[in-house]
């Protein structure tokens, strides 16, 4: 995995070389191992290598094709095998190949009808140097990343915006729109990032820039071109889920690195580490396991449905599997603010989940420490192989099917906290209206992101808060949704900015079996009844394991409270919050969108209990801790502004006084 940049001049001027050797220094996090740079005139390419696989040996980046096209890319292949066999080579032939020349030879066969062949996590730049066309791409569901900026003189792409403020000719300017987002919990916008014209390529999109500067991007890949599955029984669908997902599973442990899991009581990960372990005791090798717990003899009551601490479900895992060895980390353990800062440099955006961040890393990092540096993770499960199906019943309604419809509302109504009318209103009534449906409807004297998020009245709506909502189709009362599936396989617009900051701190990688594309295809493909066949919900999953993962697992309705200790966290620092809001207070970008009155009321009306209440919840959880790790951000931003301030500046009197 890798990280790469490039420059393309519109004019008759030449890339400098030095431009493109700033944007190497600045990725150099994002791939320590090798460096190199390549100019063709007014185009430049940039390629940082971080060695994963066992072919990235062999990978000289950025390399020419016999087409004399030429490739800068982070990818992780997949399938390498189906590519090779599609260009008539065989695997022995290619053994030496690293993905990038696998890539960018079927690129020279098939063209752009190749991005869809794909499978695994890809952001790639080819230069067609006959055309004088540039062309990018991004995987089906964004894990990789690529960034660009364009103006009259030029386009520059990157896989992190650092890589574009390594040219003096991009401006670091804060989107504060995007932030507004951010404390708002928009995250619909795949196109925009944190930064005033820094935009992402979008998930399963590629554009074609030209010489001229003409800009053209399209999809190349939906979810709603994957075609249905029909299958002869039940089982077969359940045995058809467990060998897809356990292809999936083998071909993402490709690694030169010892291969480890993060391990839960839910059906995801549960799923996924238990068919790690057994593909490794073929090669009679044990699976690493990590596991967050609260800290030891926690009691304290957490919301409805949940239970906190794993270890009753993932020891029974580990029993029955025989080959699995678990780390438990105790969410004690690490402070979760300490590296915020160190974060902010490697994400160069605000983080949404601070109190998770601790754990993240305190994972990654003993899982290096034992030499795992992949770590495979039930992300995207939900939305694939463990979906609850409920979304499926206002569609039944729709095309006329009355009985499925009312026997999956029955089936709802027993299995959920709701009553009847109440599960009646959030399965087939909240669906029904547009999405965009403006919050305001029903007379709210407050907007409802006022629960969760710390943002100034002012702020908000200085920035069209609920104006941009509505264009990209993001709801803030979070009704039930007839396509709350598919906008799950793309839940955040900076996925794939995390997935890369994380690995750039740890050194560590995280993969998605459930996000494989052939099993997304498996599992959108198949009749949505069989997620709640035999009146039983996530069916499909709980019926392919069967056999694989203990009773107690397959039969759990209940759900992780992930760091269900953070309030004792918290409380913890209360005295050094109340020095921090006072010193961040002086920030005049921070004043101007954090609401500091809310954040020292909560302060000082600490609460005593009723930590688990959703009210509570939102209130610490969310709109505190979220408008601290922001606040600390606009900060961080100031400051790095500052210094780029004064570098330029100083740059700018030193070649002055030489002029003279």
């Amino acid at each position: 995995m890798s990280g790469i940049a490039g420059l393309l001049r519109f004019s008759e001027q030449a890339v400098r070389r030095n431009d493109l050797e700033r944007m190497a220094n600045a990725l150099r996090p994002h791939g320590p191992d090798r460096s190199a740079v390549t100019v063709e005139g007014e185009v430049g390419l940039v390629h940082v290598l971080m060695r994963m696989t066992p072919e990235d040996q062999f990978d000289r980046q950025p390399q020419r094709g016999v087409s004399g096209a030429t490739i800068t890319a982070d990818l992780r292949l997949d399938n390498r095998g189906d590519i090779l066999m599609s260009l008539g080579i065989a695997r022995e032939d290619a053994v030496a190949w690293p993905d990038s020349r696998i890539l960018l030879t079927a690129w020279e066969k098939f063209g752009d009808e190749v991005w869809s062949k794909l499978r695994g996590p890809f952001a790639a730049a080819i230069w067609e140097p006959h055309s004088r066309t540039l062309t990018l791409a991004r995987d089906h569901l964004g894990l990789n990343v690529v960034m660009w900026h364009k103006s009259d003189r030029f386009f520059a792409f990157s896989s992190m915006p650092k890589g574009l403020f390594a040219l003096p000719e991009v401006p670091r300017r804060l989107s504060e729109e995007k932030f507004a987002d951010f404390l708002v919990l928009n995250h619909s916008d795949h196109a925009t990032t944190m930064y005033r014209d820094i935009f992402r390529l979008r998930p399963a999109h590629l554009a074609k820039v030209t010489r001229s500067g003409a800009l053209v991007e399209r999809r190349f890949w939906s979810p709603a071109e994957i075609k249905p599955v029909y299958l002869a029984s039940d089982q077969e669908y359940a045995d058809g889920l467990r060998e897809c997902l356990d292809r999936s599973v083998r071909r993402q442990m490709r690694s030169i690195h010892r291969i480890g899991s993060h391990l839960t009581g839910g059906l995801d990960s549960s799923s996924i580490s238990v068919l790690a372990a057994r593909a490794l005791s073929e090669r009679h090798e044990r699976l690493a396991a990590f596991t967050q717990i609260p800290r030891s003899d926690f009691d304290g009551p957490v919301a409805e449905g949940c239970y906190a601490d794993e270890t009753p479900y993932v020891e029974a895992i580990k029993g029955l599997t025989g080959n699995i060895d678990v780390t438990y980390m105790r969410n004690d353990a690490y402070d979760d603010f300490a590296e915020l800062e160190r974060f902010f440099f490697a994400l160069e955006g605000p983080v949404r989940n601070p109190t998770a961040l601790g754990g993240i890393l305190a994972i990654a990092r003993s899982a290096r420490a034992q030499g795992r540096r992949v770590l495979l993770g039930g992300v995207f499960g939900n939305s694939t192989i463990s979906w609850n199906g409920w979304s499926q019943t206002v569609d039944h309604l729709r095309s006329g099917k009355l009985i499925t419809a009312a026997r999956q509302w029955r089936l709802f109504y027993r299995l959920s906290p709701y009553s009847r009318l109440s599960a009646f209103h959030r399965l087939i009534v909240e669906p029904l209206p547009p999405a965009h449906m403006p919050w305001n409807v029903r007379r709210r004297r407050v907007p409802p992101w006022h629960n969760h998020a710390a943002i100034r009245s002012e702020f908000a709506a200085a920035t069209g808060v609920e104006t941009r909502a509505q264009r990209v189709g993001h709801d803030f009362l979070y009704r039930a949704r007839s396509d709350e599936r598919e906008r799950g396989l793309t839940p955040v617009d900076y996925i794939g900015d995390w997935l890369a900051a994380e690995k750039a701190v740890t050194g560590v990688e995280s993969r998605y079996p459930a996000a494989d594309v052939d099993v997304v295809s498996f599992c959108f493909g198949v009749p949505p009844e069989q997620y709640l066949a035999e009146d039983i919900d996530r069916s499909l999953i709980r019926r392919a394991m069967w056999g694989l993962l203990p009773e107690m697992v397959l039969i759990n309705r209940l759900s992780g409270a992930h760091c269900a200790d953070w309030y004792e966290k918290l409380e913890s620092r209360r005295v050094q919050f109340a020095a921090e809001l006072s010193e961040l207070s002086t920030s005049a970008l921070a004043c101007r969108a954090i609401d500091f009155v809310r954040l020292e009321r909560a302060l000082k009306a600490w609460p005593t209990g009723s930590w688990h209440k959703s009210q509570v919840g939102e209130e610490y959880h969310f709109a505190f801790t979220r408008g601290v790790a922001g606040a600390r951000f606009l900060r961080w931003f100031e400051s790095k502004n500052s210094a780029a301030e004064f570098r330029t500046n100083g740059n700018s009197r030193a070649q002055y006084a030489r002029a003279q």
